[in-house]
This record gives C-alpha cells, sequence and structure tokens, in this order.
C-alpha cells in the first residue's frame, strides 16, 4: 500500500512532457505487440516514478551530457572544469567514428568485437589505440545504460556522419527511458553566436571535435537547448535501429540524412587532391602520404577520420593508381605520388 502512495505521489508531480513521454513511449512498444519490451519498460517507468524524489538524487548529477569523439569529450568536460557544473554535470564520451566501418549489432559483444576487428585489419594501429578506444566505447555503452530515471539527458551533435550515426545509435540504446533528451549541434549553435559568414561557407566546424571548451560553455550557457520532441526521438531511434541492422563501411551525411554509400565513394576525390598538389608544385615527385591525407581532410566536407583517408590510399596504392616508397605500415613512413596515366 506504501508503494501504491509512493506511486500516487510522484504521479501527481510529473511534469507534462514527462507524462507524454511516458505514455508515447509505452504506446510506441505497444503498436510494434512487443510484449516483452513493454513489460521490461512498465519496470523501468516504476522504477522512475518512485526514484523521481528520492533524496539520494540531490547528491548525483543531475544532468548527462553525451558527446562523440575524445577530442570533443575532452574539451566538454575542460569546460566544465572548476566551475559548479562539476557538481550537477557528467560527462559521457562514445569514441570513434561511426561513420566508417561495421556498426551491424554495434549495442552488442558480437557487434563490437566484429567491428573492432574489421578495424584492426584494415586501419595501422601503430600505438595500439584500437583497444583502449574499444574499452572506452564499451565504458560508454555501460554509463548510458546506467543513466537514472531522474537524470536529464543532452546530447551533442554536429553536421557530419559520425556524429549524426552515433546520435541515433545513443537514441536506440535509451529507447526504453522516459528521460527528458536535449540536443545541441555544435555546427548550428557556431554560427548562431559567432557571424562569420565564410567559416558557413567553409563548413566549419565539420566536428563537434573543433570546438574548444570556451566555446562549448558558450553554447551551452547562452543558447536555448533543443527539447527532442516525441516524434523526432521515435524517428531517430528507429533510424538508428536500421543502422544498427545494416551491413555497410560508410556512411555519409547528405541533405539531413545519412546515407549507406560504397566504400570508394572518396577514391576519386583523394586522386583530385593527389594531382592538385603535383600541379600546385609544378612536379611529379613523390610527397609524404602525411601531407596527401592532410590535404583530403583540409577540403572534404566528409570528415571521417585519417585512418579512413589512409586505408584507401593503401587500396589506391594496391590498385596501381599511386606509386609508393618507405613502409607502409605507417603513414609517417611513406610517400606516394599518382601513376603518370591518372596525372
Amino acid at each position: 500500500m506504501e508503494t501504491i502512495d509512493q506511486l500516487k505521489q510522484a504521479i501527481n508531480k510529473l511534469e507534462n512532457h514527462e507524462a507524454k513521454s511516458l505514455l508515447f513511449l509505452l504506446l510506441l512498444q505497444n503498436e510494434q505487440g512487443n510484449t516483452e519490451q513493454i513489460s521490461k519498460m512498465l519496470k523501468n517507468t516504476k522504477k522512475f516514478l518512485l526514484r523521481k524524489n528520492h533524496t539520494e538524487q540531490t547528491s548525483k548529477p543531475q544532468t548527462v551530457h553525451i558527446i562523440f569523439g575524445e577530442s570533443a569529450g575532452g574539451s566538454l568536460k575542460h569546460a566544465f572544469r572548476d566551475t559548479p557544473y562539476e557538481k550537477t554535470e557528467s560527462v559521457i564520451t562514445l569514441p570513434g567514428y561511426l561513420s566508417v566501418g561495421p556498426i551491424q549489432a554495434l549495442h552488442t559483444k558480437e557487434g563490437l568485437d566484429n567491428r573492432f576487428k574489421w578495424l584492426k585489419n584494415h586501419f595501422r594501429d601503430e600505438f595500439d589505440d584500437l583497444e583502449t578506444v574499444k574499452r572506452n566505447m564499451e565504458k560508454a555503452m555501460q554509463q548510458i545504460e546506467a543513466i537514472q530515471p531522474h537524470q536529464q539527458v543532452i546530447i551533442w551533435t554536429c553536421e557530419n556522419a559520425a556524429e549524426q550515426t552515433a546520435l541515433r545509435v545513443v537514441l536506440y540504446l535509451l529507447k526504453e527511458k522516459a528521460n527528458e533528451i536535449k540536443t545541441i549541434n555544435t555546427f548550428e549553435a557556431y554560427h548562431k553566436l559567432f557571424d562569420i559568414p565564410f567559416r558557413e561557407e567553409d563548413f566549419y566546424p565539420r566536428s563537434s571535435g573543433e570546438i574548444n571548451g570556451e566555446q562549448f560553455l558558450l553554447f551551452y550557457e547562452q543558447l536555448p537547448i533543443k527539447l527532442l520532441k516525441l516524434e523526432q526521438r521515435a524517428t531517430l531511434w528507429m533510424e538508428g535501429e536500421t543502422l544498427l541492422q545494416t551491413n555497410g563501411l560508410l556512411r555519409v551525411w547528405e541533405d539531413g540524412q545519412i546515407h549507406n554509400v560504397r566504400e570508394d565513394k572518396e577514391d576519386s576525390f583523394i586522386i583530385e587532391c593527389a594531382s592538385s598538389l603535383h600541379k600546385k608544385h609544378k612536379t611529379h615527385k613523390f610527397m609524404k602520404a602525411l601531407r596527401l591525407v592532410g590535404e583530403v581532410i583540409g577540403h572534404t566536407k566528409q570528415y571521417n577520420g585519417d585512418e579512413w583517408i589512409e586505408y584507401r590510399l593503401r587500396y589506391l596504392i594496391e590498385q596501381g593508381v599511386f606509386e609508393y616508397r618507405g613502409e607502409l605500415h605507417a603513414m609517417r613512413f611513406y610517400e606516394v605520388k599518382l601513376k603518370e596515366s591518372f596525372f
């Protein structure tokens, strides 16, 4: 009887958006006919209601920030350091670029193992960073699962396939939670605060990793934060579910949508950048692989990290498009030039 009274009190204290969110998510699961998910969500809802006003909550962070990429995560944590936010905010960093490599069933141990097995076989892991990235990704997923019912969730994203894919995957992981979820798009935030037209034309920032701690704090404190509506939330997590069922290696962000594309989509651009460098220096000599990879990254709107570009460069070497000299086990150890037939 005491539990029933507590539930009644908690329900009476619900905000309108919280009640609507709970009802919508329950009806959505019922519409899909998933009785197991409905049962699980009802249990989670009960926990949410009973814990909502528990006194222990006051000692825990009230807001959980989820951000994508180690650089962006580090900058956001730095933004909150030595401020009152240290006590009220926590940061979960999901590492890596989910725009490249397999993400099928990434939320499972088998899917995670398959992704990092592929990355290890195709990327040059000179400093054994992939094992660290894998552990950090596992940790982030566990932290997302452990988000408490009373905590507000803010997801930071940007206008690129890596972060937009990650946004959808995270919302899929959160689909059974009734927490309030808000989003901050760092590209949009940057151009609301800073009137620099040529930056927008250059598509800057291409990723949240290009934002510094001071800018993160400005975005958080000075701009309204968009609440993710129930319909948007459902649409996005269902897109995340589709992505987690898709077997593909390259995703691009175009016209506000994620598209699975052939992995050789950017190969012609790599060739174009190499040709441009040859012409710029009026020579057809070998150039550092690092120089070419940097040129490609500096001019592409689809930011997928240097590992992906270097992987495609090695593929083009295998296909006879480029000549090389040096050792291919790390891009700082070899040079390349276009074969004359492609120049």
